[in-house]
Protein backbone atom coordinates (compact mmCIF):
# COMPACT_ATOMS: atom_id res chain seq x y z
CA UNK A 1 0.00 0.00 0.00
CA UNK A 2 2.58 2.19 0.61
CA UNK A 3 4.24 1.89 -2.81
CA UNK A 4 0.60 2.32 -4.25
CA UNK A 5 0.39 5.90 -2.33
CA UNK A 6 3.89 6.95 -3.60
CA UNK A 7 3.08 5.69 -6.89
CA UNK A 8 -0.34 7.88 -6.89
CA UNK A 9 1.35 10.72 -5.84
CA UNK A 10 4.11 10.37 -8.51
CA UNK A 11 1.44 10.44 -11.20
CA UNK A 12 -1.10 13.49 -9.77
CA UNK A 13 2.42 15.57 -9.50
CA UNK A 14 3.23 14.23 -13.25
CA UNK A 15 -0.28 15.34 -14.20
CA UNK A 16 0.10 18.77 -12.30
CA UNK A 17 2.74 19.53 -13.86
CA UNK A 18 1.64 18.27 -17.29
CA UNK A 19 -1.16 20.75 -16.93
CA UNK A 20 0.88 23.85 -15.61
CA UNK A 21 3.02 23.42 -18.95
CA UNK A 22 -0.04 23.57 -21.49
CA UNK A 23 -1.85 26.08 -19.90
CA UNK A 24 0.95 28.05 -19.46
CA UNK A 25 1.87 27.46 -22.72
CA UNK A 26 -2.26 28.41 -23.75
CA UNK A 27 -2.54 31.62 -22.25
CA UNK A 28 0.88 32.87 -23.76
CA UNK A 29 -0.70 32.26 -27.31
CA UNK A 30 -3.97 33.48 -26.21
CA UNK A 31 -2.48 37.19 -24.40
CA UNK A 32 -0.29 37.40 -28.05
CA UNK A 33 -3.05 37.14 -30.14
CA UNK A 34 -5.80 39.48 -27.51
CA UNK A 35 -5.42 42.55 -28.23
CA UNK A 36 -6.74 41.87 -31.92
CA UNK A 37 -9.69 40.20 -31.17
CA UNK A 38 -13.59 41.29 -30.30
CA UNK A 39 -14.45 39.82 -26.93
CA UNK A 40 -16.88 37.06 -28.51
CA UNK A 41 -14.11 36.06 -30.65
CA UNK A 42 -11.49 35.90 -28.04
CA UNK A 43 -14.14 33.66 -26.03
CA UNK A 44 -14.59 30.88 -28.96
CA UNK A 45 -10.58 31.26 -29.47
CA UNK A 46 -10.10 30.22 -25.75
CA UNK A 47 -12.34 27.43 -25.96
CA UNK A 48 -10.81 26.10 -29.34
CA UNK A 49 -7.40 26.29 -28.09
CA UNK A 50 -8.68 24.48 -24.76
CA UNK A 51 -10.68 21.71 -26.53
CA UNK A 52 -7.00 21.08 -28.64
CA UNK A 53 -5.44 20.51 -25.39
CA UNK A 54 -8.01 18.32 -24.27
CA UNK A 55 -8.11 16.27 -27.06
CA UNK A 56 -4.53 15.48 -27.00
CA UNK A 57 -4.55 14.82 -23.46
CA UNK A 58 -7.60 11.98 -24.73
CA UNK A 59 -4.99 10.12 -26.33
CA UNK A 60 -2.32 10.03 -23.83
CA UNK A 61 -1.72 6.56 -21.54
CA UNK A 62 -3.87 6.84 -18.38
CA UNK A 63 -0.91 8.23 -16.05
CA UNK A 64 -0.28 10.96 -18.56
CA UNK A 65 -3.95 11.64 -19.22
CA UNK A 66 -5.30 15.32 -17.67
CA UNK A 67 -8.78 15.59 -17.13
CA UNK A 68 -10.87 18.83 -18.44
CA UNK A 69 -11.38 20.21 -14.75
CA UNK A 70 -7.41 19.64 -13.64
CA UNK A 71 -6.86 21.81 -16.88
CA UNK A 72 -8.75 24.34 -16.72
CA UNK A 73 -8.19 24.73 -13.54
CA UNK A 74 -4.72 25.48 -14.53
CA UNK A 75 -5.15 27.93 -16.71
CA UNK A 76 -6.41 29.55 -14.15
CA UNK A 77 -3.73 29.98 -12.45
CA UNK A 78 -1.55 30.63 -15.41
CA UNK A 79 -3.90 33.37 -16.41
CA UNK A 80 -3.68 35.19 -12.56
CA UNK A 81 -0.09 34.26 -12.67
CA UNK A 82 0.33 36.97 -16.33
CA UNK A 83 -1.79 39.41 -14.68
CA UNK A 84 0.06 39.53 -11.33
CA UNK A 85 3.48 39.52 -13.29
CA UNK A 86 2.42 42.80 -15.13
CA UNK A 87 1.08 44.65 -12.56
CA UNK A 88 4.49 44.00 -11.25
CA UNK A 89 6.00 45.41 -13.99
CA UNK A 90 3.38 48.41 -13.87
CA UNK A 91 4.65 49.36 -10.80
CA UNK A 92 8.19 48.89 -11.80
CA UNK A 93 7.77 51.41 -14.56
CA UNK A 94 5.87 53.88 -12.36
CA UNK A 95 8.63 54.20 -10.03
CA UNK A 96 10.74 55.67 -12.94
CA UNK A 97 8.41 57.25 -14.65
CA UNK A 98 5.25 58.27 -12.54
CA UNK A 99 3.75 60.05 -15.67
CA UNK A 100 3.53 57.29 -17.70
CA UNK A 101 0.47 54.71 -17.97
CA UNK A 102 1.35 51.53 -18.41
CA UNK A 103 -1.18 48.91 -19.86
CA UNK A 104 0.41 45.37 -20.26
CA UNK A 105 -1.97 44.06 -17.78
CA UNK A 106 -4.98 44.37 -20.31
CA UNK A 107 -3.94 41.59 -22.47
CA UNK A 108 -3.53 38.61 -19.86
CA UNK A 109 -6.49 40.59 -17.67
CA UNK A 110 -8.96 39.71 -20.79
CA UNK A 111 -7.81 36.72 -21.19
CA UNK A 112 -8.70 36.17 -17.35
CA UNK A 113 -11.93 37.47 -17.50
CA UNK A 114 -12.66 35.30 -20.64
CA UNK A 115 -11.56 32.26 -19.15
CA UNK A 116 -13.67 33.66 -15.95
CA UNK A 117 -17.22 33.74 -18.18
CA UNK A 118 -16.69 29.88 -19.97
CA UNK A 119 -15.97 28.02 -16.60
CA UNK A 120 -19.24 26.14 -14.58
CA UNK A 121 -19.18 25.49 -10.80
CA UNK A 122 -16.76 25.00 -9.01
CA UNK A 123 -14.19 26.39 -11.16
CA UNK A 124 -15.83 29.54 -11.46
CA UNK A 125 -15.52 30.28 -7.83
CA UNK A 126 -11.94 29.53 -7.79
CA UNK A 127 -11.47 32.09 -10.44
CA UNK A 128 -13.83 34.91 -8.62
CA UNK A 129 -11.14 34.13 -5.96
CA UNK A 130 -7.94 34.59 -7.95
CA UNK A 131 -9.07 37.79 -9.47
CA UNK A 132 -10.32 39.20 -5.77
CA UNK A 133 -6.64 37.90 -4.76
CA UNK A 134 -5.25 40.02 -7.85
CA UNK A 135 -7.17 43.60 -6.83
CA UNK A 136 -5.62 42.75 -3.76
CA UNK A 137 -1.83 42.47 -4.98
CA UNK A 138 0.01 45.95 -5.01
CA UNK A 139 -1.07 47.43 -8.48
CA UNK A 140 -4.11 45.88 -8.50
CA UNK A 141 -5.78 49.31 -8.18
CA UNK A 142 -5.59 49.73 -12.05
CA UNK A 143 -7.77 46.31 -12.64
CA UNK A 144 -11.25 47.61 -14.31
CA UNK A 145 -14.89 46.04 -12.96
CA UNK A 146 -14.75 42.42 -13.44
CA UNK A 147 -17.20 42.24 -16.92
CA UNK A 148 -20.72 40.03 -16.01
CA UNK A 149 -21.05 36.66 -16.44
CA UNK A 150 -23.16 34.76 -19.44
CA UNK A 151 -26.67 36.43 -18.96
CA UNK A 152 -29.59 35.33 -20.77
CA UNK A 153 -32.04 37.68 -22.32
CA UNK A 154 -34.88 35.71 -23.53
CA UNK A 155 -36.54 32.57 -22.90
CA UNK A 156 -35.06 28.88 -23.04
CA UNK A 157 -36.61 26.92 -26.59
CA UNK A 158 -36.62 23.58 -27.39
CA UNK A 159 -37.75 20.74 -29.62
CA UNK A 160 -37.34 17.08 -29.72
CA UNK A 161 -37.23 14.33 -32.51
CA UNK A 162 -39.86 11.87 -33.69
CA UNK A 163 -38.97 9.37 -31.28
CA UNK A 164 -38.43 11.53 -28.16
CA UNK A 165 -35.02 11.14 -27.06
CA UNK A 166 -33.14 13.78 -29.07
CA UNK A 167 -33.56 17.64 -27.80
CA UNK A 168 -32.55 20.67 -29.19
CA UNK A 169 -32.36 23.35 -26.47
CA UNK A 170 -31.60 26.80 -27.27
CA UNK A 171 -31.44 30.24 -25.63
CA UNK A 172 -30.14 33.71 -26.31
CA UNK A 173 -27.02 35.35 -24.43
CA UNK A 174 -25.34 38.86 -24.45
CA UNK A 175 -21.93 38.79 -25.71
CA UNK A 176 -19.40 41.52 -24.19
CA UNK A 177 -19.46 44.32 -26.47
CA UNK A 178 -21.28 42.90 -29.78
CA UNK A 179 -24.94 41.35 -30.67
CA UNK A 180 -26.42 39.17 -28.85
CA UNK A 181 -25.83 35.00 -29.62
CA UNK A 182 -27.64 31.44 -29.34
CA UNK A 183 -26.44 28.87 -27.87
CA UNK A 184 -27.82 25.37 -29.42
CA UNK A 185 -27.25 22.20 -27.55
CA UNK A 186 -27.69 19.05 -29.29
CA UNK A 187 -29.13 16.62 -26.56
CA UNK A 188 -28.72 12.76 -27.53
CA UNK A 189 -31.15 10.58 -24.37
CA UNK A 190 -30.59 7.34 -26.31
CA UNK A 191 -27.44 6.09 -23.68
CA UNK A 192 -27.34 5.65 -20.04
CA UNK A 193 -27.54 8.60 -19.76
CA UNK A 194 -28.24 11.95 -21.52
CA UNK A 195 -25.44 13.18 -23.19
CA UNK A 196 -24.76 16.95 -25.20
CA UNK A 197 -23.18 15.59 -28.48
CA UNK A 198 -22.89 18.97 -30.14
CA UNK A 199 -22.96 22.95 -28.81
CA UNK A 200 -22.38 25.57 -30.11
CA UNK A 201 -23.59 29.63 -30.73
CA UNK A 202 -25.77 30.64 -33.70
CA UNK A 203 -26.34 34.07 -34.68
CA UNK A 204 -30.00 33.11 -34.48
CA UNK A 205 -32.46 30.67 -33.34
CA UNK A 206 -33.28 29.85 -36.87
CA UNK A 207 -30.28 28.63 -37.56
CA UNK A 208 -29.99 26.88 -33.90
CA UNK A 209 -32.44 24.82 -35.47
CA UNK A 210 -31.72 24.25 -38.55
CA UNK A 211 -28.15 22.55 -37.02
CA UNK A 212 -29.94 20.38 -34.63
CA UNK A 213 -32.14 19.66 -37.48
CA UNK A 214 -29.24 18.66 -39.57
CA UNK A 215 -27.43 16.69 -36.55
CA UNK A 216 -31.23 14.80 -36.12
CA UNK A 217 -31.74 13.59 -40.13
CA UNK A 218 -34.78 14.82 -42.29
CA UNK A 219 -36.83 11.78 -41.17
CA UNK A 220 -36.25 11.94 -37.29
CA UNK A 221 -36.68 15.84 -37.35
CA UNK A 222 -40.10 16.28 -38.79
CA UNK A 223 -41.66 19.35 -38.91
CA UNK A 224 -40.04 20.48 -35.90
CA UNK A 225 -40.09 24.10 -34.50
CA UNK A 226 -38.93 25.64 -31.25
CA UNK A 227 -41.32 26.27 -28.34
CA UNK A 228 -40.84 27.35 -25.00
CA UNK A 229 -39.50 24.87 -22.71
CA UNK A 230 -42.53 23.61 -20.33
CA UNK A 231 -41.02 21.06 -18.48
CA UNK A 232 -38.02 22.78 -16.48
CA UNK A 233 -37.39 20.00 -14.22
CA UNK A 234 -36.98 17.47 -17.63
CA UNK A 235 -34.66 20.48 -18.91
CA UNK A 236 -32.39 20.00 -15.86
CA UNK A 237 -32.34 16.41 -16.53
CA UNK A 238 -31.06 16.78 -20.14
CA UNK A 239 -28.40 19.69 -19.93
CA UNK A 240 -24.89 18.53 -19.08
CA UNK A 241 -23.74 18.47 -15.81
CA UNK A 242 -20.05 17.70 -14.15
CA UNK A 243 -19.92 13.77 -14.99
CA UNK A 244 -17.16 13.14 -12.24
CA UNK A 245 -14.50 10.59 -12.08
CA UNK A 246 -16.16 8.08 -14.74
CA UNK A 247 -16.69 10.34 -17.74
CA UNK A 248 -17.83 8.37 -20.70
CA UNK A 249 -15.07 10.00 -22.96
CA UNK A 250 -15.09 9.23 -26.69
CA UNK A 251 -15.48 12.83 -27.62
CA UNK A 252 -15.00 13.98 -31.18
CA UNK A 253 -12.75 16.75 -32.32
CA UNK A 254 -14.97 19.09 -31.51
CA UNK A 255 -16.87 18.55 -28.30
CA UNK A 256 -14.13 19.30 -26.37
CA UNK A 257 -13.91 23.01 -27.24
CA UNK A 258 -17.50 23.59 -25.75
CA UNK A 259 -16.80 20.68 -22.48
CA UNK A 260 -16.92 23.68 -19.86
CA UNK A 261 -18.85 26.37 -21.85
CA UNK A 262 -21.54 24.43 -22.32
CA UNK A 263 -21.55 23.67 -18.67
CA UNK A 264 -21.76 27.10 -17.58
CA UNK A 265 -24.35 28.32 -19.97
CA UNK A 266 -26.50 25.24 -18.65
CA UNK A 267 -26.13 26.60 -15.13
CA UNK A 268 -27.52 29.72 -16.09
CA UNK A 269 -30.01 28.39 -18.07
CA UNK A 270 -31.41 25.93 -15.32
CA UNK A 271 -31.09 29.09 -12.71
CA UNK A 272 -33.64 31.03 -15.03
CA UNK A 273 -36.59 28.27 -13.64
CA UNK A 274 -35.44 27.40 -10.59
CA UNK A 275 -35.05 24.30 -10.93
CA UNK A 276 -32.27 22.87 -7.86
CA UNK A 277 -33.09 19.39 -8.92
CA UNK A 278 -34.40 17.14 -11.64
CA UNK A 279 -38.08 15.86 -10.58
CA UNK A 280 -38.56 11.86 -10.80
CA UNK A 281 -41.51 11.75 -12.96
CA UNK A 282 -42.31 9.10 -15.48
CA UNK A 283 -45.63 7.23 -16.84
CA UNK A 284 -43.27 4.30 -17.05
CA UNK A 285 -40.76 2.51 -14.91
CA UNK A 286 -39.18 -0.94 -14.52
CA UNK A 287 -42.12 -2.69 -12.79
CA UNK A 288 -44.58 -0.85 -15.23
CA UNK A 289 -42.83 -1.83 -18.27
CA UNK A 290 -42.25 -5.32 -17.03
CA UNK A 291 -46.30 -6.06 -16.40
CA UNK A 292 -47.35 -3.96 -19.86
CA UNK A 293 -44.60 -5.77 -22.06
CA UNK A 294 -45.13 -9.18 -20.24
CA UNK A 295 -49.01 -8.86 -21.02
CA UNK A 296 -48.80 -7.48 -24.56
CA UNK A 297 -46.06 -10.24 -25.58
CA UNK A 298 -48.46 -13.07 -24.37
CA UNK A 299 -51.05 -11.65 -26.26
CA UNK A 300 -48.79 -11.62 -29.57
CA UNK A 301 -47.59 -15.15 -28.91
CA UNK A 302 -51.01 -16.74 -28.19
CA UNK A 303 -51.25 -18.43 -31.33
CA UNK A 304 -47.52 -20.09 -30.89
CA UNK A 305 -47.18 -23.42 -30.15
CA UNK A 306 -46.48 -23.37 -26.21
CA UNK A 307 -42.84 -25.56 -27.09
CA UNK A 308 -41.93 -22.87 -28.86
CA UNK A 309 -41.94 -19.95 -25.87
CA UNK A 310 -39.85 -19.89 -22.83
CA UNK A 311 -41.45 -20.75 -19.54
CA UNK A 312 -43.02 -18.43 -17.15
CA UNK A 313 -40.13 -18.41 -14.74
CA UNK A 314 -37.56 -17.85 -17.88
CA UNK A 315 -39.63 -15.67 -19.25
CA UNK A 316 -40.09 -13.73 -15.82
CA UNK A 317 -36.30 -13.28 -15.60
CA UNK A 318 -35.44 -12.21 -19.17
CA UNK A 319 -37.83 -9.33 -19.15
CA UNK A 320 -36.84 -8.52 -15.34
CA UNK A 321 -33.48 -8.27 -17.14
CA UNK A 322 -34.11 -6.97 -20.18
CA UNK A 323 -36.46 -3.74 -18.07
CA UNK A 324 -33.22 -2.82 -15.86
CA UNK A 325 -30.80 -3.14 -19.19
CA UNK A 326 -33.23 -0.47 -20.98
CA UNK A 327 -32.85 2.49 -18.65
CA UNK A 328 -29.62 2.57 -16.60
CA UNK A 329 -29.36 6.69 -15.62
CA UNK A 330 -30.84 8.81 -17.79
CA UNK A 331 -33.66 10.67 -17.68
CA UNK A 332 -36.70 8.87 -16.11
CA UNK A 333 -39.39 10.97 -17.91
CA UNK A 334 -38.21 8.82 -20.94
CA UNK A 335 -38.00 5.93 -19.95
CA UNK A 336 -40.27 4.48 -22.95
CA UNK A 337 -38.62 6.51 -25.90
CA UNK A 338 -37.13 4.01 -28.93
CA UNK A 339 -35.20 5.09 -31.71
CA UNK A 340 -32.62 2.97 -33.90
CA UNK A 341 -29.59 3.95 -32.41
CA UNK A 342 -31.16 3.40 -28.81
CA UNK A 343 -32.09 -0.22 -29.57
CA UNK A 344 -28.13 -0.70 -31.40
CA UNK A 345 -26.23 0.50 -27.62
CA UNK A 346 -28.65 -2.11 -26.20
CA UNK A 347 -27.74 -4.72 -28.06
CA UNK A 348 -24.04 -3.62 -27.31
CA UNK A 349 -24.71 -3.39 -23.50
CA UNK A 350 -26.37 -7.14 -23.36
CA UNK A 351 -23.78 -8.28 -25.44
CA UNK A 352 -20.72 -6.85 -23.70
CA UNK A 353 -22.57 -6.98 -19.81
CA UNK A 354 -24.36 -10.74 -19.73
CA UNK A 355 -22.58 -14.34 -20.50
CA UNK A 356 -23.47 -14.64 -24.45
CA UNK A 357 -26.04 -17.25 -24.32
CA UNK A 358 -28.36 -15.13 -21.95
CA UNK A 359 -27.67 -12.23 -23.75
CA UNK A 360 -28.30 -13.71 -26.90
CA UNK A 361 -32.06 -14.80 -25.36
CA UNK A 362 -32.56 -10.71 -24.06
CA UNK A 363 -31.33 -9.74 -27.91
CA UNK A 364 -33.65 -12.28 -29.25
CA UNK A 365 -36.81 -10.10 -27.17
CA UNK A 366 -35.57 -6.99 -28.68
CA UNK A 367 -38.12 -6.64 -32.00
CA UNK A 368 -40.81 -7.38 -29.98
CA UNK A 369 -40.08 -4.91 -27.06
CA UNK A 370 -39.18 -2.36 -29.96
CA UNK A 371 -42.75 -3.31 -31.97
CA UNK A 372 -43.92 -3.11 -28.14
CA UNK A 373 -43.15 0.76 -27.46
CA UNK A 374 -43.82 1.61 -31.20
CA UNK A 375 -47.63 1.00 -30.51
CA UNK A 376 -47.13 2.86 -27.17
CA UNK A 377 -45.80 5.68 -28.33
CA UNK A 378 -47.66 5.37 -31.53
CA UNK A 379 -44.73 6.18 -33.77
CA UNK A 380 -45.38 6.30 -37.14
CA UNK A 381 -45.21 2.89 -38.89
CA UNK A 382 -41.67 3.61 -41.23
CA UNK A 383 -40.06 5.13 -38.34
CA UNK A 384 -41.07 2.41 -36.34
CA UNK A 385 -39.46 0.29 -38.90
CA UNK A 386 -35.83 1.77 -38.96
CA UNK A 387 -35.44 0.11 -35.20
CA UNK A 388 -36.29 -3.68 -36.30
CA UNK A 389 -32.70 -4.18 -38.61
CA UNK A 390 -30.44 -3.07 -35.43
CA UNK A 391 -32.97 -5.44 -33.04
CA UNK A 392 -32.13 -7.94 -35.33
CA UNK A 393 -28.32 -7.64 -34.95
CA UNK A 394 -27.78 -5.31 -37.43
CA UNK A 395 -24.78 -3.56 -36.46
CA UNK A 396 -25.10 0.50 -36.47
CA UNK A 397 -22.67 2.86 -38.38
CA UNK A 398 -22.25 5.46 -35.86
CA UNK A 399 -22.24 3.38 -32.00
CA UNK A 400 -19.92 0.98 -32.51
CA UNK A 401 -19.95 -3.31 -33.07
CA UNK A 402 -20.13 -6.02 -30.70
CA UNK A 403 -16.50 -5.99 -29.78
CA UNK A 404 -16.44 -2.31 -29.17
CA UNK A 405 -17.43 0.16 -26.50
CA UNK A 406 -20.04 2.12 -27.47
CA UNK A 407 -19.72 5.22 -28.64
CA UNK A 408 -22.03 7.42 -26.52
CA UNK A 409 -21.14 10.85 -27.52
CA UNK A 410 -21.71 10.37 -31.21
CA UNK A 411 -23.89 12.90 -33.11
CA UNK A 412 -26.68 10.42 -34.96
CA UNK A 413 -28.39 10.81 -38.11
CA UNK A 414 -31.55 8.88 -37.38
Amino acid sequence: MTGLVTYRRHVDARKAALATSAADALVAELVAFTPSQPDSELEDDLCRRLGARLGEFEDEPIDDHVDPDRLAGAVVTAAAAAVRSALDATLETLTTEPDCEPDGWRAPWRVLTTVARILPFPLSATTANAIGDLRDHPGGHVLPTTPGGPTMTGQVLWTRDAYGSRFGVTTAFTTLNGPDRWYLWDIDACGFQAFTVHSAYYATAEQALAAWQAGVGVLAAGETALTAVDDPWLLADLLPAEEGLFRAGGENAGQPAEYHRSRRLAEAAIKSFGVRQAAPHTDLDDAGAAAEFTAWLRAHRADQPQADQPQPAELEELITELVDSWHIDGPAALYGTCSPHRIALTVLHLRNYYKEDFADQLVTLLPEWACWLAERNRTAPGLAERCRPYALGETHPDVGSDDSRPDYRARVTE
